[in-house]
């Protein structure tokens, strides 16, 4: 042990002294802390791997399910007069389409107003919206509603646009500037012929149908102009009238979702002639959906094979080479996607069937021709990868269902990487204990060992004292004898 210094009395170095000494007693606060860092490491590689397996079970369960096939495309040969979108309840087939008219909401406009300011009148307007009978007029309100009572403030046009708005009674009102001046023009926010309008007043200079006042605000349909009919009507309420292979059909909106199940037709135009729709599997959206999880799979196998990955004569190796977690979740990956599917006779049984092959690396490809083969038979497509009706990692259970179910025992409560992560998360608190613990009792212990070398120190420099002391006296002493 060497002297690097001189001492107060020893002449030893006792910092130098206590550190060699310590840093023999830290050695195994030195391998807790090499053990925190490779359990960090490992949370990490989790980490990475619980990301990797989520997004590998959102490729899955874009087939999961039945209706994750049932895609459909569809084409117009009019997209300018009608368009269409199909559902996972729609089937493949043609419609011709004629539309002669288009859905309309109610459009109303009041008389011309110096300003948004201008006093119009007080009192209060009733509204409602409902069908009108085309030969007498007459208003009927829409089932189950009731008519919404509106305060119209101090009565300027901006307090009745803002009072009508504020109502949100299934109108919206503006004030357009026309140059000549300002008009109110309320609108019904739906299509159809159950959206026409009824506004009535109360008008506080008591008369409440002529067309001064609160009252010039009024319509109703079966009034006249200057007796309670007062706005003008823009745009009549009536519903989309059209034929679909020949059939004769209303509808209320022109988004038409009820004429035939699964389909909505998109009414843009009215044309005299006949539109002609076909609506067909999407088989590319499926593909590509297929394609997507081949690519999942491969990504997860191969972060999987980096994290676990042995490595003969390196100094370090991955961060879960050795993790039965991690080796397991690999194994129960590989065994699912080379499983065998048992359905109904004919099916198709294992991914190979329908081009999906295993490359000698693990890694999976997908086989253009043996698909597009395989896709001329959907239901059994649907049947080889989706659920129906048996649920969990089972052989009766398709690919894509059994693959996100195992990839929700692994990241659900109590689950393998979850477990795994937890037991990684206590074994690291436990770890920071002990050093806390540990690196208490050595600061301790340092303290004790520079007591005990300054304590040494400080006799030694007794010693030397007295020795020195001893010395002057023996030389005094014996420059008497000499003089005597």
């Amino acid at each position: 042990m060497g002297i690097s210094a001189s001492g107060v009395g020893s002449g030893i170095d006792i910092n130098s002294i206590v550190s060699q000494l310590m840093a023999v007693e830290k050695k195994p606060l030195d391998r807790l802390q090499s053990d925190q860092t490779t359990l960090q490491a490992s949370i990490s590689a989790f980490g990475k791997v619980a990301s990797g397996v989520s997004t590998f079970q959102t490729a899955v369960r874009a087939l999961s399910t039945a209706d994750k096939w049932q895609v459909y495309q569809t084409m117009s040969s009019n997209a300018a007069s009608v368009t269409a979108t199909a559902s996972a309840s729609a089937v493949e087939g043609s419609y011709s389409l004629t539309v002669s008219q288009l859905a309309a909401g109610a459009q109303l406009a009041s008389g011309a107003y110096t300003s948004d300011t201008a006093i119009v009148g007080t009192g209060t307007l009733h509204l409602s919206l409902g069908s009108i009978d085309k030969n007498t007029g007459a208003f009927t309100i829409q089932p189950g509603k009731a008519v919404v009572e509106i305060n119209v403030g101090d009565g300027s046009l901006k307090s009745i646009r803002d009072a009508i708005n504020a109502a949100d009674a299934g109108v919206t009102a503006t004030i357009i500037n026309t140059g000549g001046g300002a008009k109110l023009v309320i609108s019904a926010k739906d299509t159809g012929d159950q959206n026409a309008i009824r506004l009535t007043a109360t008008d506080t200079d008591g008369i409440d149908t002529d067309a001064s006042g609160l009252s010039a605000i009024a319509f109703d349909p079966a009034g006249a102009v200057g007796t309670g009919k007062n706005l003008q009507s823009l745009r009549t309420a009536q519903d989309a009238q059209l034929t679909v292979n020949g059939i004769s059909v209303t509808a209320a909106s022109n988004n038409a979702k009820n004429i035939v199940d699964g389909i909505t037709f998109n009414l843009n135009a009215v044309s005299a002639t006949p539109t002609n729709l076909t609506v067909s599997r999407d088989t590319a959206v499926i593909q590509k959906s297929v394609t997507t999880l081949v690519s999942a799979y491969n990504d997860l196998q191969r972060l999987l094979q980096d994290q676990t990955r042995f490595v003969a004569g390196a100094k370090t190796q991955s961060p879960l080479q050795g993790d039965n977690a991690a080796a397991s979740v690999l194994q129960r990956l590989r065994s699912t996607i080379f499983g065998q599917f048992v359905g109904a006779a004919g099916d198709y049984s294992r991914l190979s069937d329908v081009g999906i092959s295993i490359q000698t690396d693990g890694t999976l490809a997908l086989s253009q021709t043996k698909w597009d083969a395989a896709a001329a038979n959907p239901a059994k497509l649907a049947r080889l990868f989706a659920s129906s009706g048996t649920t969990g990692v089972t052989n009766s259970t398709g690919f894509a269902a059994r693959l996100d179910a195992l990839a929700s025992q692994w990241l659900g409560t109590g689950g393998t990487i979850t477990a795994r992560t937890d037991g990684l998360n206590k074994s690291i608190t436990a770890n920071q204990k002990n050093q806390d613990t540990l690196q208490a009792r050595l600061a301790q212990r340092e303290a004790r060992l520079k007591a005990q070398y300054q304590a040494m120190d400080s006799q030694v420099a007794g010693l030397q004292s007295m020795g020195t002391y001893v010395s002057q006296q023996l030389t005094a002493l014996q420059a008497n004898l000499n003089n005597k």
